[in-house]
């Protein structure tokens, strides 16, 4: 039986604590909420291997409270530390005018979210051979970084209602935070409402296309970069282009009203995908 895990019984304990940290991909709301839409798109026989994967009892054997943890054990001094750059993907182009993903400039060694999308969907494959610790792991981290590669960002300084922030800041939690408000700051409120858009809404029609790339027989390596790169192509018609043509603009009204429909977009596409993608893994019996 493979392991990756030089020690189980204390890294198991150390996964019971809560450990803060500081958040650099989509903040707590926007990752419970692809977690609880994930969770919507579970086949029933999914949704009991997913429970019974997880040793943390904390999480309910559902995985929105779970989607928390790889940011809890990111920060510097947790044994985990080592994880932080794979929350993201540091792309070199010239946003604005030039966005792209190119893996052998941006990830060479393949420690970043689109390498670690890929290892730890091999590791929770049960056909790979890998102890139900690993797989556990791997679980918890699939579970953050499928909805860590949806999210765009970068830390030029913006203000938004009123008050100095960050770009990567409102788009990770304060607009996510500002768009919950319409549902009662419940994220569970806002991910059903995605979910109904995906099953028979606005996405119904383009919801295949983004797990497409599932049915190619590369689908463990294609899909995460082919995710990578539709994220990053948002940057320049938007993100960037945007802010750079209007200097000094509170981010807080029109700016978020055009960005909100793109957080629901993303917010679903993370959450379809995950639950797709669990469906798929777990489906095999081994």
């Amino acid at each position: 039986m493979k392991s990756v895990l030089t020690n189980l019984l204390t890294i198991f304990l150390i996964s019971l604590v809560s450990i803060p940290s500081p958040i650099i991909a989509w903040g707590a709301e926007g990752h419970e909420t692809i977690g609880q839409i994930a969770q919507n798109f579970l086949q029933p026989d999914i949704a009991s291997k997913v429970a019974n994967l997880f040793q943390n009892q904390s999480y309910g054997g559902q995985l929105p409270l779970a989607t928390l943890w790889a940011d809890d054990v990111k920060r510097k001094g947790s044994p985990f530390a080592w994880s932080e750059p794979l929350h993201y993907i540091d792309t070199l182009d010239n946003p604005g005018s030039n966005c792209s993903v190119v893996l052998a400039r941006d990830c060479p060694t393949g420690n970043c979210v689109v390498g670690a999308i890929t290892n730890y969907t091999t590791q929770l494959d049960c056909t790979n051979g890998y102890d139900i610790f690993t797989r556990d792991f791997a679980l918890r981290f699939l579970t953050h970084f499928v909805g860590d590669i949806t999210q765009r960002g970068n830390g030029v300084s913006v203000i938004f209602d009123g008050r100095q922030a960050n770009l990567h800041a409102i788009w990770d939690t304060q607009m996510v935070n500002k768009r919950l408000a319409d549902f009662g700051s419940d994220f569970v409120q806002y991910a059903n409402f995605l979910t109904e858009e995906i099953r028979s809404g606005n996405y119904t029609s383009e919801s295949n296309d983004w797990v497409s790339c599932m049915n190619l027989p590369d689908a463990v390596t294609s899909c995460p970069l082919t995710w990578a790169i539709d994220t990053n192509a948002i940057n320049c018609p938007f993100v960037w282009a945007t802010v750079d043509e209007n200097p000094g603009i509170d981010l807080g009204g029109s700016y978020y009203q055009e960005a909100a429909p793109i957080i629901d977009k993303q917010l679903s596409k993370g959450g379809y995908r995950l639950g797709i993608l669990l469906n798929s893994i777990l489906s095999k019996n081994c």
